[in-house]
C-alpha cells in the first residue's frame, strides 16, 4: 500500500475538524489512503510513512496556531518536495474579498512567517455564539460589531463553502494521484 496523505486538523470549536473530516472523504474517494491527527505540539511527519500533508487549521483572533508554525519548521525540507496544501479557516472568509490567500491578512503573515510553500485555500469557518464561553463570545462580538458581522448571541451560522472546500480536496486529490509517492 502506498504512503498516506497526512490530514492535520487544528481549532478551538471543531469546524476546523468538519472541514478536515469532508476533505478527507474527497482524498480517500480519489483512492488516497489517509491518516487523520489533531495539531499538536506533538504533531509529525514520518517520511516513510505519508506522502503529503493536507493541514486545515483555524486562525482565532488574527492569530494562527503556534504548532502549525512549529510544525512546518520542523519539516521544512520534507515539505519543500512533497505535495501539501494549506486550509485556513476564518471568520473573516464570510466575505467573499476575504477568501484570496494573498489578501487575507492572517494568512499572508503565516506565509511570510512560516515559509509555507504548498498550496494555499482560505475558506469560512462557523460563527456558534451558544457554544463559545463568556470570554470568547464576548470578544466574538466585538470583532464582529467592528467588521459588520452578527452580534446576536443566539446565533448560529455556518459560512463553510462546502463546495469550496471540495474543490480544494479535488485539486489536492488529483495533485497527489500524479506525485511519484502516492
Amino acid at each position: 500500500m502506498s504512503a498516506a496523505v497526512l490530514v492535520v486538523h487544528g481549532g478551538r470549536f471543531g469546524q476546523s475538524r468538519k472541514i478536515a473530516l469532508a476533505m478527507d472523504e474527497v482524498l480517500r474517494d480519489a483512492g488516497l489512503a489517509t491518516e487523520m491527527v489533531e495539531l499538536t505540539s506533538a504533531t509529525a511527519i514520518d517520511p516513510s510513512r505519508h506522502s503529503g500533508l493536507l493541514l486545515v487549521t483555524s486562525v482565532r483572533y488574527g492569530y494562527f496556531d503556534r504548532n502549525a508554525y512549529r510544525l512546518v519548521e520542523r519539516h521544512r525540507s520534507w515539505l519543500a518536495t512533497a505535495p501539501t496544501q494549506l486550509v485556513t479557516v476564518s471568520l473573516t472568509a464570510r466575505k467573499p474579498e476575504k477568501r484570496d490567500p494573498q489578501t487575507h491578512s492572517y494568512t499572508a503573515t503565516f506565509l511570510e512567517k512560516s515559509g509555507w510553500t504548498g498550496g494555499v485555500q482560505v475558506v469560512a469557518g462557523a460563527l456558534e455564539y451558544p457554544r463559545y464561553k463568556l470570554w470568547d463570545r464576548l470578544a466574538i462580538q466585538l470583532i464582529m460589531k467592528i467588521t459588520d458581522g452578527p452580534t446576536d448571541p443566539g446565533l448560529s451560522i455556518e459560512y463553510t463553502d462546502w463546495d469550496q472546500v471540495r474543490a480544494t480536496a479535488d485539486r489536492f486529490a488529483a495533485q497527489l494521484v500524479g506525485s511519484p509517492e502516492a
